[in-house]
């Protein structure tokens, strides 16, 4: 895909400066993406497709003439003001990434043949795509039917929040511990926890403002101190907006049609 649009090659090296880079002209003619080798396979296969963004959608300007560079944080980026150009460009390289590896005309589909969710279908979908789990995780939550939320911790400190805006105001800051009666909180040398209802009010500001108590949690440790846990808001009114978010250039790419080499030029 990459060389059908212009890119030329991918280098992949051993350096700590960078996640990710690519290297090209204003005219976007041909690149080149650069590629740190210390990440997983999944990780690489998504810094390409984030810096695939950058070189496809045009509005994308480096900070240095012809060079964008990409930490690790960058890839990270979730959410966006709109008004903070940069943040915004890495947002939707990422959003970008994420629909060309898990394009959503068949990941919806083998979503909802899953059922109902729960975290097990995360993972076989990340298994499916050659995904990270956390990167699969967050296309899940944005797309799934059902109204639901990804929390990811480590060592019982949360790091990242993962949500579609239909699902209510988490009221648990990032970098804060996990709240103690959360069903993560408590799950002690158990690897995998089963679905438990718990209080609302658990992680929800809304509870206090009449909120029913019909969240459902379920929580997984992974290697290395990580946890993801899975939060299932039962009665939100489905009227309410859908993805939400700002829109952006990444909501005309579900299919997204990629010009010929020969058209770019």
């Amino acid at each position: 895909m990459a060389e059908a649009v212009g890119i030329t090659d991918i280098h992949r090296l051993d350096t700590a400066s960078f996640e990710g880079g690519l290297v090209t002209q204003p005219e976007r003619a041909s690149g080149v993406i650069l590629v740190n080798s210390k990440g997983s396979v999944q990780r690489q296969r998504f810094t390409i497709g984030h810096e695939l963004g950058h070189y496809l959608i045009i509005a994308h300007q480096p900070a240095r003439a012809g060079q964008f560079t990409c930490s690790k944080s960058d890839m990270a980026i979730r959410v966006a003001d709109r008004d903070n150009r940069a943040r915004r460009m890495e947002m939707e390289a990422n959003r970008f990434s994420a629909g060309i590896l898990m394009p959503l005309a068949r990941f919806k589909p083998d979503m909802r043949n899953l059922g109902t969710p729960a975290l097990e279908h995360v993972f076989a979908l990340a298994t499916r795509y050659n995904m990270s789990k956390e990167a699969t995780a967050l296309q899940y939550v944005l797309h799934h039917d059902d109204v639901c939320a990804v929390i990811v911790s480590k060592d019982g400190i949360v790091r990242r929040i993962y949500k579609p805006n239909r699902f209510p105001f988490i009221d648990v800051r990032i970098g804060a511990d996990l709240p103690t009666p959360s069903l993560a909180a408590r799950l002690a040398n158990s690897q995998q926890s089963d679905w438990d209802d718990v209080n609302a009010g658990v992680w929800l500001a809304l509870a206090a403002e009449g909120c029913p108590p019909s969240l459902q949690e379920q929580a997984y440790r992974l290697s290395g101190g990580w946890m993801m846990t899975l939060l299932v808001h039962t009665d939100q009114d489905e009227e309410e907006d859908g993805e939400g978010g700002i829109p952006d250039a990444y909501d005309v790419w579900e299919n997204p049609r990629f010009p010929s080499r020969s058209r770019r030029r």
